[in-house]
């Protein structure tokens, strides 16, 4: 029963998640594509970076240092502990939803294509702009992935470096 509360409260935060970010997009995008569609598509992929860096902010303030002094000065660590692992482990990224919300723009946009009658001009608008945003967010992903592996290996490489240059200066 537990568990099952959870998921549902899950799945509630992505509803949510969709229905305010589908809600700004809808509205960002039909104003910008007032004055240009290109506007509007430019504008979609800002928001796109956005939410993609601030999921990964979000990851590596849970990683952090601060995040860590913060929980020892807690008083009951346990009890935050437990908040901040059930909240990890029950919910989904930002970046989950992200890739869920351009499956259904995908979808909507090519039943739109189908039947263009079917919706308002400015519905159409918005899923002509919005519609292959889903390869957008993958090469945005798969770039920040790069970066980030790109890092770490640098820095691996450096500490390894840094070991053969001190065993020569002794």
């Amino acid at each position: 029963m537990n568990k099952t509360k959870r998921r549902v409260g899950s799945i509630l935060l992505s509803l949510l998640f969709y229905a305010i970010y589908g809600t700004i997009l809808y509205f960002f995008t039909t104003w910008l594509a007032g004055y240009s569609l290109l506007f509007a598509y430019l504008g979609n992929l800002a928001l796109i970076v956005l939410v993609l860096v601030a999921d990964e902010l979000t990851i590596k303030s849970v990683q952090s240092e601060k995040f860590l002094i913060k929980m020892e000065r807690e008083k009951d660590p346990e009890k935050y502990y437990q908040s901040v692992q059930l909240g990890l482990n029950n919910n989904v990224s930002f970046k989950t939803d992200l890739y869920v919300f351009y499956i259904f723009i995908l979808i909507a946009s090519q039943v739109v294509e189908f039947y263009p009658t079917l919706v308002g001009e400015g519905l159409v608008t918005f899923l002509l702009t919005n519609s292959y945003s889903i390869l957008l967010l993958i090469a945005f992903d798969m770039l920040i992935g790069q970066f980030t592996k790109d890092r770490e290996r640098t820095k691996k490489i450096l500490e390894e470096l840094k070991t053969h240059y001190a065993k020569i200066q002794s």
